[in-house]
């Protein structure tokens, strides 16, 4: 359970709401689509290890970060849709702004030595999930949307934690 006296998800003040209801609150195609989309941050373990001629291993690392570029920039998507709402003006280009930041680092991560990569993803999908939480606590996204990012973000951080402890744990 947790406790936020002010949050829109409950519309309870100073009561507090169990996981299990908070996550009946999201509508069922985003959950399962999100659920669906922690997937490719899982699958490539499977593939870890299995060092052949064709590189398996590195192209399992390669679709994990790939992929976490990908879901990076869709959520900074979503926050330039919300920016969209808003009266043109100066809150609304600082959203536009921090809106395509997560695509900007998902694209660096690339970019950069496997593990680093793997550590600006993580620190991406960590700022844009407290971002999203905070957003969604204050009306400016559906109540139930914090949950949800909550969950995923969970999800593919710490996917993303475990492939940096197994390059290092490889490395030696």
């Amino acid at each position: 359970m947790w406790y936020n006296p002010n949050s829109p998800i409950t519309n309870r003040p100073h009561e507090t709401m169990k996981l299990s209801e908070a996550i009946t609150k999201i509508p069922g195609p985003a959950l399962w689509l999100g659920l669906a989309g922690l997937l490719p941050f899982w699958l490539p373990f499977l593939f870890l290890g299995t060092d052949t001629e064709q590189g398996t291993t590195s192209r399992a690392l390669l679709i994990q970060m790939g992929y976490g570029a990908v879901i990076l920039s869709f959520l900074g998507g979503i926050r330039w849709g919300a920016a969209l709402k808003l009266p043109p003006g100066p809150l609304q280009a600082t959203l536009f702004v921090l809106s395509v930041l997560p695509s900007l680092a998902g694209f660096v991560a690339l970019l950069l030595p496997a593990t680093v990569g793997l550590i600006l993803l993580i620190g991406g999908f960590l700022l844009q999930g407290v971002w999203d939480v905070q957003s969604s606590q204050r009306g400016e996204l559906p109540p139930w949307y914090a949950t949800l990012r909550a969950i995923l973000t969970t999800g593919a951080v710490l996917a993303l934690i475990a492939a940096v402890v197994i390059r290092a744990v490889a490395a030696g």
